[in-house]
């Protein structure tokens, strides 16, 4: 249930940032927008913060996810939203979603990787 609070704490995250930079900003489509929401949280959960973030520190990780959500973002992008996303939208983009990253990942930390250390050793 913990992992379950956690996925949608950071779907509404990286989904705020999201549709204020690729549909206010830029005027890509909401569903598309939606769609590649979904792509980034799964991508960045379980590789940024369920791996990295166990391995190594709230930094690293936060760093890790800027450039993963970035990539994402950059070059996964284009077929989800059937347009190319300039590189510059795709990295602020990902330096907003990591702002709120090193935030979620305190919480991350607090409630779901020391609250079952047996689960991650």
């Amino acid at each position: 249930m913990n992992h379950v609070i956690a996925l949608g704490i950071k779907t509404v995250l990286t989904l705020f940032i999201l549709l204020i930079m690729l549909y206010l900003a830029e005027r890509y489509p909401v569903w598309n927008t939606i769609g590649l929401t979904l792509i980034v949280v799964g991508a960045a959960y379980f590789i940024g913060d369920l791996l990295i973030l166990k391995a190594t520190n709230n930094t690293v990780s936060t760093i890790a996810d800027i450039g993963l959500s970035t990539m994402v973002i950059w070059l996964v992008g284009p077929f989800v939203l059937n347009q190319p996303v300039p590189f510059f939208i795709a990295f602020l983009s990902g330096i907003l979603i990591g702002a709120g990253e090193w935030f979620f990942h305190k919480y991350l930390i607090n409630a779901i990787i020391t609250k079952n250390p047996k689960v991650y050793s």
